[in-house]
C-alpha cells in the first residue's frame, strides 16, 4: 500500500522528534505492508517549517539510512499545505512540494471554518495545474454536519482523503458510522494514515482497509488505497466515484446529537 499523507521525517514539523522515532515508525508501515510514503511535513505561510529543496535534501538522507539498514520501503517528497489568504496569493511562488513531484496537491483548512469561496480556490489551483486533494475531509464541522458539502467540494474539483483511524476508531460510534457513510457513498478517494509518531498517530493502514472491504468490496477499497495512490506517483488523472444517495436515518441519528449537545 501507499500511504499519501505521513508525517514521516525527523525534526521538520510536529512529527517524529528524532531519527530514532522515524525509523519505528517506518518499521510500523512496513508491518502494515505500506511500501511507500509520501512524506507531507506541513507548509504554512507564516510558519518556518523546512521545505522546498531543504526538504528534498532531508528526504534524500532519510531514503540513504533505510537503504543502509535493509529497509524496503521509498520516501516521495511532498508537503501538506495549510491553507489561509497568503497562501492563495502566493500559490505560484510558495515554494511548496506536490506530492511526488506530480500535479497533486495536499491542503488543510481550519476544522472549525472552512472558507467560503472553495470553489475559487479549487479553480485557483487548477488553474495552474495543480489537482487539489483536502486532508482529513472528516475532521471539518460543516462536512460532518451536512454530508452534501463534501459532494459540492468534489463538483469544484478536489479529491477527499479521509484517515484511517476514522474508519475503525471506537471513541465516538456515531462518528465513525458518518465517516463509513462517505466512503460507502463513495465520497472518498484516499484513505491515509496521517501519522505523527510511534505512539498514537502511527502509520496504520491494515485495520482500515480490511473495514473498506467489508463496506465497500475489495474492488473499490483497492482503488482507493493502491490504485489512487499509485496513479498521483504516476501523475495521472484519477477520476472522481460517482457518489450514492445519502442514508438519510444515519445523517438524521447523527444531526440529532449534534442538536442536543
Amino acid at each position: 500500500m501507499i500511504d499519501i499523507h505521513c508525517h514521516i521525517l525527523p525534526e521538520v514539523d510536529d512529527g517524529p522528534g528524532s531519527m530514532e522515532e522515524s525509523m519505528q515508525m517506518v518499521r510500523m508501515a512496513v508491518e502494515e505492508g505500506i511500501d511507500t510514503i509520501i512524506s507531507t511535513s506541513h507548509f504554512h505561510t507564516e510558519m518556518n517549517y523546512i521545505t522546498g529543496a531543504q526538504l528534498k535534501e532531508r528526504i534524500d538522507i532519510f531514503n540513504y539510512e533505510l537503504e543502509k539498514n535493509g529497509i524496503y520501503l521509498k520516501v516521495l517528497p511532498g508537503n501538506e499545505l495549510y491553507y489561509n489568504d497568503e497562501l492563495l496569493k502566493r500559490i505560484d511562488e510558495a515554494g511548496f512540494n506536490t506530492l511526488a513531484g506530480s500535479r497533486y496537491v495536499l491542503i488543510e483548512f481550519r476544522p472549525d471554518r472552512l472558507p467560503d469561496n472553495m470553489e475559487e480556490v479549487a479553480y485557483e489551483f487548477r488553474l495552474r495545474g495543480y489537482i487539489p486533494i483536502i486532508a482529513h475531509i472528516e475532521r471539518y464541522s460543516a462536512v460532518m454536519e451536512d454530508l452534501e458539502i463534501a459532494s459540492e467540494f468534489i463538483s469544484y474539483g478536489f479529491l477527499l482523503q479521509m484517515n484511517a483511524r476514522s474508519l475503525i476508531s471506537r471513541r465516538d460510534p456515531e462518528y465513525t458510522k458518518m465517516c463509513r457513510s462517505m466512503l460507502q457513498r463513495r465520497m472518498i478517494h484516499f484513505v491515509a494514515s496521517d501519522a505523527h509518531d510511534a505512539r498514537i498517530r502511527v502509520p496504520a493502514l491494515s485495520d482500515a482497509y480490511n473495514k473498506a472491504k467489508e463496506l465497500v468490496g475489495e474492488r473499490l477499497a483497492d482503488e482507493i488505497f493502491v490504485s489512487n495512490p499509485n496513479k498521483i506517483i504516476l501523475n495521472e488523472p484519477i477520476e472522481p466515484f460517482e457518489i450514492t444517495a445519502e442514508k438519510k436515518s444515519l445523517l438524521s441519528s447523527f444531526m440529532g446529537r449534534i442538536s442536543r449537545k
